[in-house]
């Protein structure tokens, strides 16, 4: 496969929709469909290539487009089957936000559309440019392209001082992470000269011995950068705040691909750039544990919020927990057990891929109900399933996916991650802790989703907000349609587990697993109704779930049938109070009544905000910058307080005035005299 004419067939689409879009930027109907087509054309032809790569395998630029000589830096292409995997992750979240935003900016009425369909381009193409290219210094410049786009799109709502606060946090403490990274490869790159992948994982190889110390820096850089973006504890305080001011459709990319591109980075950097050493070891200990914080302090944050859109992002942070727990756990075990390690990297890289459909799809829920209500809070929300059912039902099905609950595609991945944990504690015990956590947090993820949909959906509608609703059952077709691919989704993967696994599996070629680890059937069994990992060849699980549907669903039949045996007859009744009379408003269990016990205990424990003073104005620079402090006022005071003390020489007597004349004279002649001798 030839790259270059997809490449420029990829320049050409995204140009034409950036002029179209600026030309019609007066019809917002026009433009619109202009930003959904160049958006679906793009993703097109990502799905193309990464359909080639999976078939046929990694495709590479032969030669750098063009090159920096002075700092050794290459425009070099090249599509892996890691890279390939994740664009289709970008392609499919991308296109299906951007048609769901096509209704939604509706909600944006007094904004430019044209503003935004650019921006959303640009940041595409900017997560485009992170998983294709293989040197460093073309990587940060497609880092920043993706960066700089989506903090346009977090402050789009311009006027509107949260949302621009909350852009200055995430430009800010993004930026702190690229700097750490930056500084790591150029550390790198005086090593070698070179910003190449391969060439910086020579010299971290050469490193191990000679400078030990700096390659242990170096990594900490890179974590710390590439954590931040993935919204990793303690560095992902700028996810809550920047979730919930953007529109919901880029809402749903930043949950659902742009944190996973810090994931992106930590997997190349530490599985396929550092040679296999003591230093995966240390590295993954330490992932794992701060995906065990994550999955905790997220998680239990999620817990005490009631802005829906807050409490997801908070979510974010937790479920980016379980996939660096994956990694880390996948890291740690390279060595001494390589199945259990592929079962731990498989299970982390399997949530990242579950977590961009849940999470996405849940953010465009919580869009669908600020579209349909006009607010995020869930205290007044309530009752909603009558007018959105489609939305409700899509939001049970993404809770039950997130909290892994069968047989939904979220189950299948924690799974195997507790798999991995806990039988890893057989040799380092502390993962038996980070698993413990693992399984006891998506008890806490299940109760904050149903305090979710509940507060929503649930119980009756309060007579103002029904007032307000806007005619129609539901959201608008464009928006119910990626609701539902992506609810479809998540239970067609948890079925069916091992269409994900078979694209997972091959992006771990190439990296320091070598050719020699375990094939798949090996690993998980070559049954095509579920899974069975094996360890040394002994089962160690297995979760069949075409059968545990069955199960299941005979359950719910009997269940139904009994309850139908006794010809129950329904009747409509008031609410019970007790014996007390109380508005049903009055009673009403609203978002902020759940789980207080719980919640008091943590509220103020968990995901401390750091303290960040108010933006205040620095006066004294200020001050020296003003022309009119500090040239013009003062000059102009000087001048009037001059002629204030000369007004009193006019006296009115004309021999004082002919003395003021010969008195200068006398000056003026002495001058002369004194400049002459």
């Amino acid at each position: 496969m030839d790259i270059v004419p997809i490449l420029n067939a990829l320049i050409l689409t995204v140009l034409s929709g950036i002029i179209l879009i600026a030309l019609f930027a007066r019809s917002r109907r026009i433009c619109g469909l202009i930003g959904v087509t160049t958006v679906g054309v793009i993703t097109g032809i990502i799905f193309y290539v990464a359909y080639r790569v999976l078939t046929l395998g990694p495709q590479t630029l032969p030669e750098p487009l063009f090159s920096i000589t002075s700092l050794g830096a290459d425009f070099s292409v090249s599509v892996d089957y890691l890279s390939a995997f994740f664009l289709l992750l970008i392609g499919g979240i991308s296109f299906l936000a951007t048609l769901y935003s096509y209704r939604y900016m509706e909600h944006y009425a007094t904004q430019s559309l044209a503003r935004f369909y650019h921006c959303l381009i640009f940041f595409v193409v900017g997560m485009i440019g992170v998983v294709c290219l293989t040197d460093w210094f073309f990587f940060f410049v497609s880092w920043e392209f993706m960066t700089l786009s989506s903090y346009f799109l977090v402050t789009y709502e311009k006027e509107d001082p949260v949302n621009l606060r909350a852009g200055l946090k995430y430009f800010i403490m993004t930026h702190i992470g690229t700097a750490a990274m930056f500084i790591g490869a150029i550390i790198l790159q005086v090593e070698v000269g070179s910003f190449s992948f391969s060439r910086l994982g020579e010299a971290m190889g050469g490193m191990m011995d000679t400078s030990p110390v700096k390659l242990y820096i170096i990594l900490a850089l890179f974590l710390l950068g590439f954590g931040t973006k993935a919204g990793m504890f303690p560095v992902g305080t700028w996810l809550p705040d920047a979730h919930p001011a953007a529109p919901s459709g880029v809402s749903a990319m930043l949950s659902g691909v742009m944190i996973k591109m810090g994931i992106y980075g930590i997997v190349r950097f530490f599985f396929f750039l550092l040679p296999l050493s003591t230093y995966s070891w240390v590295f993954g200990i330490v992932i794992g544990a701060l995906g065990a914080v994550s999955i905790f302090m997220g998680t239990i944050s999620a817990l005490l919020q009631h802005d829906s859109k807050r409490l997801l992002a908070f979510h974010s942070i937790g479920q980016i927990g379980y996939i660096l727990l994956g990694i880390g756990t996948g890291l740690v075990f390279l060595k001494t057990n390589p199945s259990l390690s592929i079962i731990a990297t498989l299970g982390g890289i399997f949530h990242l891929f579950n977590h961009a459909l849940f999470k996405g799809l849940l953010f465009l829920n919580a869009g669908s109900i600020l579209y349909k209500t006009g607010t995020r809070d869930l205290n007044n929300l309530g009752g909603l399933y009558f007018a959105m059912p489609l939305t409700a039902w899509t939001t049970l099905m993404a809770s039950f996916s997130i909290a892994g609950i069968p047989p939904f595609n979220g189950f299948i991945s924690k799974w195997l991650i507790y798999q991995a944990t806990i039988l890893g504690g057989v040799q380092i015990p502390v993962f038996i802790l980070f698993g413990m956590v693992a399984v006891f947090i998506s008890s806490v993820t299940l109760a904050s989703l149903l305090k979710f949909f509940s507060s929503a959906f649930g119980g009756e509608m309060d007579k103002t907000l029904a007032k307000s609703l806007p005619p129609g059952v539901d959201v608008p077709f464009s928006m119910q349609l990626p609701q539902i691919i992506l609810a479809l989704s998540c239970l067609l993967f948890g079925l069916f587990p091992w269409i994900p696994i078979k694209m997972i599996y091959p992006s771990l070629i190439g990296s320091v697993y070598g050719t020699g680890f375990p094939t798949l059937t090996d690993t998980f069994g070559n049954s095509i109704l579920g899974l069975t990992p094996h360890l040394a060849g002994t089962i160690i699980g297995a979760w069949l779930p075409i059968l545990g549907l069955f199960l299941l669903t005979g359950c719910f039949l009997l269940a139904y049938w009994i309850s139908r045996i006794g010809k129950p007859v329904k009747r409509a009744v008031p609410l019970w109070t007790c014996g007390e009379i109380y508005e049903t408003e009055e009673v009403r269990l609203r978002a902020e009544n759940y789980y207080v016990p719980l919640v008091s205990h943590f509220e103020g424990l968990v995901y401390p905000e750091p303290p960040s003073a108010k933006i205040k104005r620095p006066h004294k620079i200020y001050k020296g910058l003003d022309l009119d402090e500090v040239l013009y006022y003062p000059s102009v005071d000087l001048v009037l307080r001059f002629f204030q003390k000369f007004r009193h020489t006019h006296v009115g007597t004309p021999q004082v005035y002919l003395l003021y004349q010969m008195v200068g004279i006398l000056i003026l002649v002495v001058a002369i005299l004194i400049w002459l001798f």
